[in-house]
């Protein structure tokens, strides 16, 4: 008999509601280490893609803000800057607390806009 924790379908053992929920607690990294140990379980693998685009995804739109904030420092306009970072880090922090619920919950989703031109520019990574 297995434990509740274990998964038969699984590459690497866990449950898939658990794996789901690491590649979306550590969107880059563990979608990156997720997608290349997990072979079996298609719910794991399209957690670990998410991740994988969303951690990219995140790296640069961060770039971006950085630097428009930045040009927007240098015309005086410093407060705009630190309102775009705000709206940025908060729109950030929506999008991973979904994905760790959604992940965690074992639920099969996407992250908004993210997910979708990811699969338009990637169409081989998608599981």
């Amino acid at each position: 008999m297995s434990s509740p924790t274990s998964n038969p379908n699984s590459s690497t053992g866990l449950a898939s509601n658990v794996g789901a929920g690491l590649c979306a607690l550590f969107p880059l990294v563990g979608g990156i280490i997720f997608y290349f140990i997990e072979k079996k379980d298609q719910l794991v693998r399209h957690w670990a893609v998410q991740g994988i685009f969303f951690g990219v995804a995140t790296i640069v739109i961060a770039i971006v803000v950085a630097v428009v904030a930045g040009v927007l420092e240098i015309a005086h306009m410093g407060f705009l800057g630190f309102l775009l970072y705000l709206a940025w880090k908060i729109f950030w922090l929506v999008l991973w607390i979904l994905g760790l619920i959604n992940g965690f919950q074992g639920k099969r989703w996407e992250y908004p806009i993210i997910s979708e031109q990811c699969k338009k520019l990637f169409p081989k990574l998608v599981p």
